[in-house]
Order: C-alpha cells, then structure tokens, then sequence
C-alpha cells in the first residue's frame, strides 16, 4: 500500500515536471511569435509612431502600471516589453519606464488578497499593510531611481554595458539555442494562421495587414498567458506545502534567509504576486511581522525579473537582453538602498493601512485610484 503510494506521488512528480517543461517551451514560443509579427509587421514610419506615443517617461510608466494592474501579471507585462524591444518597435530607452511600472502594477494582487480578510478589522489593517508595503516599496524606488536614469541614464548604460560582455560585443546578434527550439514552429504557425486569412507570400514573407496583426497578436498573448497561469500552478503545487513548513523554521528568522528566499521562490513559481500573496495572510494572523516580511518582498521583486531574461534570450536581440537586465539591476539596486532604510516603506504603509482600518474606502479608493483612475487620465490626457 505504501509503495503504491509513493509510486503514484513519484509519477505525479515525474507528470508535473514534464508538464512544467511543456509550458516553459510554450511560453518561449508566445514570445517568439509575439516578437516576430511586430517585427514583421511594422514598417519603420509606424515604428516612430510608438516609440514617439512612449517618449514621455510618465507615460511609459503608468503604461506599465495599468498593463500589469489589468492582467495582474509582471511577468507577463516585461515578457511583453522585451518582446517589443527585441523586435525592434519600442526603443530601450523608453521602455524603462515600463518595466518600473510593472513592478508597481504587480503590487495589485496581494492588495486584493488583504479583501479577504476586511471582516476583522486588525487582520485587515495587518494584512493591508503588508500588502502595500510591497507597493510603497516599488514608488519609493521609482521616485529615486526614475529621476536619476532620466538624468544619467545609470540603469540603461549598466545594462548595455553587461549585455556587450554576455555576448563579447554590442554590435553581435545573439544566437540563443532556446531559438532553435521555437523558431521553426513559430514560423509555421505564422505560415498557416496567414495562409488560413488569405494573405499572400512572397519569397517567404508574409504580406502582413491590419486584420493579420491583430489575430496575431491576440493568439500569441493567449499562449503566454496559459503558459504562465499553468507554469505558476504546477511549481505552486509542488512547492506551496514546503513552504509553509519551512518558513517558520528558516525563513524568516534573518533578513537575508528572508531576502533569498523570495528570490528563490518567485524564480520557482515565475511570479511575484503569488510570492506576496502567501504572506499576506500570514501577517494579517499575526504569524508573521511586517519586518519579517519586507527583504522576502524585496527578494520576490528580484527573482521575477527571471521570466524577462529567459524571454530577451529567445528573441536573441541585444535590446531585448539589455531591457531584462534594467529590470534586474533596478531591482537589486532598489533593494540596495531600501533594505538598510526599511523604516521608510514600512511607516509608510502602516500609517495608510492604519487609515484604511478605519475605513474600507481608503483601501478601495487606494486601489482604484492608484492602479486604475491616474495611469488612465495620464495616459489618455
């Protein structure tokens, strides 16, 4: 009977990994097809027109905010972005701020997650504040460090200067061998969805139109987004139940086991907001402090950075490795410098939640107003 058990439990595992395997390829394939009909696509005046839509670094920024906000995913928003870059329709430059917006966007989820518990008022404000501590964190970041990379270009010029050691110059493509492993069937199904609507070819190129781009496009998001909800729910399933017996023993003890562990679990399950949305419970029952907390949240900001790199090393652009890098160096330079000042985040999100505390509206106001209403008027203003 035992056996049996543990051989069910064996190939369950052996099922889960394969299946964590499938998905991976399937969302290097999104990101191959979602590079290429860009780059297929867009003639080199529409191109300008992009880039020219995203030249103000307040636009880009609350552009990410709301792109991640609506999709509730981080990972999917930079995936998304280097796509773009990879592809050549959205310069380096004004994608930065993007990918600083996402990072705020992404604080979302764990914000919705504290709602559960809005019946008891101290494990709401508990669980609130450590909710949008996350989220302060992410402002605090994007209020420094926004102003000096427009000033000095610090993050862009790092991030160059580390893609042309990675690839021994900038001026090389990038000959990934994850490419090898999507191309040929991202090429067919470009093939057989243009052949399907009637556009032509010529001399292999497809004659791209309006009504082909948007099929295209919409298939390709489709595919990134189930290949991250189900990598998100293999990795969650096997490692959620260690993690809540590991945490009290060796997590949290030391800011620095604290730190790495979200790093290492957000790599795990390719996404931050699951990462927050664990403790944020924990807290509001008062297992876990604010203090405790904040280097894992910080570490969940670095280890989702890993979904970018992996879709910049598909696209085998320059670009679009050096746009991943400005999201992992951001990260870890934010984390440099607010770890060691923790005191400012986490004041600040304890003098809100205590607001929301007394009253719901401050905490639903917050989160429509933050993530929604501004980068709306922003955007469209």
């Amino acid at each position: 009977m035992i056996d049996n058990k543990k051989q069910e439990e064996n190939s369950s595992l052996i099922l889960r990994i394969i299946g964590m395997l499938f998905f991976l390829w399937l969302f290097l394939l999104s990101i191959k097809l979602l590079g290429g009909t860009f780059k297929h696509y867009f003639s080199d005046d529409t191109a300008d027109l992009i880039k020219n839509a995203t030249d103000n670094p307040l636009v880009s920024l609350f552009i990410g905010i709301l792109a991640t906000a609506i999709i509730q995913s981080s990972s999917s928003t930079t995936s998304i972005i280097v796509a773009f870059v990879g592809a050549g329709t959205l310069s380096l430059h004004n994608a930065i701020p993007m990918i600083m917006g996402a990072n705020i966007g992404t604080s979302i989820t764990g914000i919705l997650v504290s709602f559960g518990q809005m019946r008891n008022k101290m494990e709401f404000n508990r669980s609130f504040s450590a909710a949008i501590v996350h989220d302060y964190f992410n402002w605090f970041a994007v209020l420094l460090f926004l102003p000096l990379e427009i000033m000095t270009g610090v993050l862009e010029k790092s991030a160059i200067f580390l893609t042309s050691i990675f690839m021994g110059t900038s001026g090389m493509t990038f000959k990934s061998p994850l490419d090898s492993v999507v191309k040929p069937i991202a090429r067919s199904i470009e093939h057989f969805v243009s052949n399907i609507m009637g556009n032509q070819t010529i001399e292999d190129k497809i004659q791209y139109d309006g009504a082909l781009l948007t099929v295209m496009v919409i298939l390709s998001l489709m595919l990134l987004f189930v290949a991250l909800n189900y990598m998100s729910a293999i990795m969650k399933k096997l490692l959620i139940g260690k993690f809540e017996r590991i945490i009290h023993k060796y997590v949290f003890n030391q800011a620095t086991t604290a730190l790495l562990f979200g790093i290492l679990f957000t790599v795990s399950v390719q996404s931050s907001s699951i990462t927050i949305s664990v403790v944020v419970p924990l807290v509001g029952a008062g297992i876990l402090s604010m203090e405790q907390i904040f280097p894992y949240a910080v570490g969940a900001n670095i280890g989702t950075t890993i979904t970018g790199i992996l879709a910049a090393l598909v696209t085998g652009s320059p670009a679009g490795i050096s746009i991943a890098l400005v999201h992992t160096l951001f990260n870890i330079f934010a984390a440099a410098v607010f770890i060691p000042l923790k005191a400012l985040p986490i004041g600040a999100a304890n003098w809100f939640a205590s607001k929301a505390g007394e009253n719901k509206l401050w905490a639903i106001g917050y989160a429509l107003i933050v993530f929604f209403i501004i980068p709306l008027l922003i955007i469209f203003s």
